[in-house]
């Protein structure tokens, strides 16, 4: 049985990347609330555009770190690698909006980081998928999370504070001492 070992390590490169975009989808939502829910309204509002914008933005930087060993000189080598995998980091922060979104429909009663972890897995589980999933629906997925940062704009603050769906538990009455 020598294709044993095949299988195995397709199967565990699948795993992997499930976890690490599970990972990167959970840790936006979690670190940064506000932005992951303004990415989610983006894609609630306008989810075409943030597609558009994110191919049109975010597949030249990709397709010019693909071609990084084709560049002369050193520092410009370098200062592509930065950009392309910052821009590899803020499509994978911005598609957690996806993921959200997603999370919102299937619980919308919960927490936002157990609304992240739901819609993620399902999200995962469609990008995961040999061939339609991991060569198209991953890149597409990606830039739209990218186009969906750009049109949210989350450097910018906003003057009214954000509705979280956070538990705040009651403030933990004092005890009078003895003494």
């Amino acid at each position: 049985m020598p294709y044993t070992g095949i299988v195995l390590a397709i199967l565990a490169v699948h795993a992997a990347v499930f976890l690490i975009l599970l990972g990167h989808w959970v840790a936006s939502a979690g670190m940064f609330p506000q932005a992951a829910r303004a990415f989610a309204e983006t894609y609630d509002r306008r989810p075409l555009r943030a597609t558009l914008v994110g191919i049109f933005t975010y597949g030249p930087l990709i397709l010019l770190l693909l071609n990084n060993a084709k560049l002369p000189g050193g520092g410009l080598r370098f200062l592509v690698l930065f950009v392309g995998f910052g821009a590899l980091f803020i499509g994978l922060i911005g598609s957690g909006g996806l993921a959200l979104r997603i999370g919102r429909n299937l619980c919308p009663n919960a927490d936002t980081w157990q609304q992240a972890l739901r819609g993620g897995v399902m999200l995962a589980l469609v990008l995961i998928t040999p061939l339609l999933g991991s060569l198209f629906l991953l890149h597409i997925a990606l830039a739209s999370g990218f186009g969906a940062f750009l049109l949210s704009k989350p450097w910018k603050s906003s003057a009214e504070p954000a509705n979280a769906n956070v538990n705040v538990p009651p403030p933990v009455p004092s005890v009078p001492s003895l003494s």
